[in-house]
This record gives structure tokens, C-alpha cells and sequence, in this order.
């Protein structure tokens, strides 16, 4: 492969020229999020039902859950912010409630992310059970970070922020989700920590964030969507979802993305 700006001779993984520096083509067409994720639809569809008991668990004890706390929270459960430190604990409250529940979607990680297969089954979800704790640390971790820049672009009761910080904080949210996702898969392939797992997303995925987060949005999209048509085909877009975020990170390992950084 030649860089197309200096005609430098450049090795399939690079993905920028080591010799002008300018990004080459791989980002857009062997590292494009679109193009991984179409492969993950077609390999996933044909064997889709294998996946439904796994997927039905999974939205049955953490995605179903998760909506009736948000709703409790958002409507019937009135917490006051009235001064900083009850903001605070309400935020801490808020945080390790619904950090209970959102581990029992990502264990799924676990059964999935040391194999190719598409399948999801009721037995592996089951055995993953057992690294619950692993991503309880890996959502605590999250919250954590949610909560923080929270108070910092939105301030406190008794200390207001600038409103351009609410832009910021959007920004750093979606940022944020770009950097965990790939970390979800690299915590079982290498066996790592949560934490060691995001700072490895953080340092060698930084050329294809936006990628990730393009991914990351259009799943989001995809299970809103099936959300809103009664949570049936949630059963379907859920354990899609979670394939197409392995796949994609198993292609960026594959490119080499982990022995380098920019």
C-alpha cells in the first residue's frame, strides 16, 4: 500500500503515512463502523434465534429495570437538590441504583467476546453471572465520570455554571462512550481491568473514535427504535448490537491498532 498524498510505501496496518503524516484511506474503507457493522448484520440474521433466550434474560434483568428506575426517578421518586451536598447524594443514589442493573447487559461481553460465533444462548449468559462484579467496577467507574462532569458543566444549587459548559458536557458524554465501548471487548480478549481496559481504548483507538461513536449511535437508534415497538424486537437488536460492537473491536485489534498510538 502507497500513501496517496506522497506515494511513501506504507504497511497494510498504517493508517497514518510515516512519511507526510496525512491519514491514509484505511480509516474510511477496512476500518469504516458501517461497513463492519453490515458484515456483523448479514453473518447475524440467518442465526438470529439462537440468540433470543441469551437476549431475553439479558433485557428481562438489566435493560427492563433500568427504564422503570429511570421512570421512577424522573417521575415518582423526588429527590432534592436544593443544596450541593444533597445534589451530591442524589447523584451517588441515581448512580449506584441504576449501576445495580446495567451490569446484567453487559455481562453478555463475556459470553461473546472470546469466540466469532453469533450466538447468544440462555446457558452462557448464565455462566457469565459470575463476572458480574468485574463490570459492576466498570459501570462504577462510568457513573463516576457521568457524575463528575455533571457538576462541572451544570454546577450546584449555590453555584451556577456557564451555559456553554451544557454543550460541553454533551461532548464529553458522547466522547466518553466512544472510549468504553471498545473496552468492554478488550476486558475479556486480554483479560484485563475495567480500568486498564479504557485507558488501553483511550491511548490506541484515538484515530477511529469517531468511528466508534458513529457505531454507537446508530445502535442506539436501532434499539430506540425497537424499544418503542414494545420491547419485542429489542430481543433481536440487543444481542445485534452487542455482536456489532465485538466485531468492530475485533477488527481494530486485528488492524494492529494495539501496538501503536499516535
Amino acid at each position: 500500500m502507497r500513501c496517496k498524498h506522497c506515494n511513501a510505501k506504507l504497511a497494510s496496518h498504517d493508517v497514518w503515512c510515516v512519511e507526510c503524516g496525512k491519514q491514509t484511506d484505511a480509516v474510511n474503507n477496512e476500518l469504516s463502523a458501517m461497513k463492519s457493522f453490515k458484515d456483523t448484520y448479514t453473518k447475524f440474521m440467518p442465526v438470529k434465534a439462537q440468540s433470543i433466550p441469551g437476549a431475553a434474560f439479558l433485557l428481562i434483568c438489566g435493560v427492563i429495570p433500568l427504564i422503570i428506575l429511570i421512570w421512577l426517578f424522573s417521575g415518582y421518586i423526588s429527590l432534592e437538590n436544593n443544596t450541593a451536598m444533597k445534589m451530591i447524594i442524589n447523584l451517588i443514589i441515581k448512580s449506584i441504583s441504576l449501576s445495580a442493573f446495567i451490569p446484567l447487559v453487559l455481562i453478555a461481553f463475556s459470553a461473546i467476546g472470546k469466540h466469532s460465533e453469533y450466538h447468544l444462548s440462555f446457558g452462557d449468559v448464565i455462566a457469565s453471572l459470575r463476572n458480574y462484579p468485574k463490570y459492576l467496577v466498570f459501570t462504577l467507574i462510568s457513573a463516576l465520570y457521568y457524575s463528575l462532569i455533571y457538576l462541572i458543566c451544570f454546577g450546584t444549587p449555590n453555584f451556577a455554571s456557564l451555559p456553554i459548559l451544557r454543550l460541553v458536557w454533551i461532548v464529553l458524554l458522547n466522547y466518553w462512550i466512544a472510549i468504553t465501548l471498545p473496552a468492554l471487548v478488550l476486558i475479556e480478549r486480554y483479560a484485563l481491568s475495567p480500568w486498564t481496559a479504557i485507558k488501553k481504548s483511550y491511548r490506541h483507538f484515538h484515530d477511529v473514535r469517531w468511528n466508534v461513536y458513529l457505531l454507537a449511535l446508530v445502535l442506539t437508534v436501532i434499539n430506540l427504535i425497537a424499544g418503542l415497538m414494545f420491547f419485542a424486537p429489542l430481543v433481536i437488536s440487543l444481542p445485534l448490537s452487542l455482536f456489532a460492537i465485538r466485531d468492530y473491536t475485533g477488527k481494530l485489534i486485528d488492524f494492529e491498532l494495539l501496538e501503536y498510538h499516535r
